[in-house]
C-alpha cells in the first residue's frame, strides 16, 4: 500500500480552511473520510484517529505517526493546513505545496511542475472570469490548462474565488477532471468559516466566521452587507447576545442576516439554532 500524497496549504486562517475543505470534497469522491486525511485547526483525521478542535501545531509535530496511520488505513491524500506566518524552510515536507496570498494569488508546486493562480492576472496558469456572488454563493468561470467551465461554491463573498482557484490549481496538478472539480466545489460548505445557517422560514438567517484575523472578519461582514439585498445585517461578536439578536430579527418586517463572529464556530451556530427554536414564528402563512 503506497504512501499518501501529502498536500500542504499555506494561507490565512479562513482561506486555508476553505482550500482544505474544497480539496477534500473533490478528492473524497462522495465518500467522506474514505480517501483524505487532514491535519488542521478544526479537526485532525489520519484514517485511524479523529479529533475535533485539536491543536494543529501539536499534530504536525507528530506528523510521521499520522502519515504512518494514514498509510495503514489506505488513505490516498493527507492535507496539512499550515499557517501563513510560518517560514517556508520550516514547513514539513510535502508532495504538493499550495501557497495563497491575501490578494487571491499564489502558486502550487509539485515535483518537477508548478502552476500559478490569480483572481486578477490573465497571465496566471489558473484564473477566473465572470465572478459574481449573492445570497450565499460565489460563482465564476474557471480557466485552467486543461479545461474551462463554470464553478459555484456555497460561500458568501467574492473573496472566496481566491481559495477556490488555489484548490482548482492543486487539483489540476493532481489530474482531477472538470466535472469532479465542479461537483466537489458545489458541496464545499465550510463549517465555521463563512458557514450559512438557514432556518425553515429564512426570515432570520446567519453566517458564522470563527477566524480571529481582522481581515477575514472585515471581508465576511462586507460580503453580507453587499450580497444579501433586502436583508437587515447585524453583527454579533458575543455568543450570549445571539438570543436577543434573533428575537430582534423576528420582530422586524424585513429579513435579517446575523453575522456571528467568534470561536468556536460550533458554539455560535448552536446558540443561533437554539434561539431560533425559542423565537421562531412565520412572518406570513406557511406554504403547503
Amino acid at each position: 500500500m503506497g504512501r499518501p500524497t501529502v498536500i500542504g496549504v499555506v494561507a490565512g486562517e479562513h482561506d486555508r480552511a476553505v482550500v482544505s475543505t474544497m480539496l477534500r470534497c473533490v478528492l473524497d469522491r462522495g465518500e467522506p473520510y474514505r480517501h483524505v486525511g487532514v491535519i488542521g485547526a478544526r479537526e485532525v483525521y489520519d484514517g485511524v484517529g479523529y479529533a475535533r478542535g485539536a491543536a494543529a501545531r501539536n499534530a504536525l509535530g507528530r506528523l510521521d505517526g499520522h502519515l504512518a496511520r494514514a498509510r495503514e488505513a489506505g488513505l490516498s491524500y493527507v492535507v496539512l493546513e499550515l499557517s501563513d506566518g510560518a517560514d517556508e524552510k520550516d514547513l514539513p515536507s510535502t508532495d504538493l505545496l499550495c501557497v495563497l496570498g491575501a490578494g487571491g494569488s499564489g502558486t502550487v508546486r509539485g515535483t518537477g511542475r508548478g502552476l500559478s493562480f490569480s483572481t486578477r492576472s490573465f497571465l496566471a496558469d489558473v484564473g477566473s472570469t465572470n465572478k459574481r456572488a449573492g445570497y450565499g454563493y460565489v460563482q465564476f468561470v474557471a480557466h485552467t490548462p486543461t479545461w474551462e467551465g463554470g464553478v459555484a461554491a456555497p460561500l458568501p463573498g467574492i473573496f472566496n474565488v481566491g481559495p477556490a482557484l488555489a484548490a482548482i490549481a492543486t487539483l489540476e496538478l493532481l489530474g482531477a477532471r472538470e466535472r469532479e472539480v465542479q461537483e466537489g466545489l458545489l458541496m464545499s460548505g465550510v463549517q465555521g468559516h463563512g458557514e450559512l445557517l438557514f432556518p425553515p422560514e429564512q426570515h432570520v438567517c446567519a453566517v458564522v466566521e470563527q477566524s480571529r484575523d481582522p481581515r477575514d472578519r472585515r471581508l465576511i461582514v462586507g460580503a453580507a452587507r453587499e450580497e444579501f439585498e433586502g436583508f437587515t445585517v447585524e453583527v454579533v461578536t458575543d455568543a450570549e447576545a445571539i438570543d436577543e439578536a434573533v428575537a430582534r430579527g423576528y420582530a422586524r418586517k424585513s429579513d435579517t442576516l446575523l453575522v456571528l463572529l467568534g470561536q468556536p464556530g460550533e458554539a455560535y451556530a448552536d446558540a443561533f439554532q437554539a434561539a431560533v427554536r425559542r423565537h421562531f414564528r412565520w412572518s406570513g402563512p406557511p406554504c403547503g
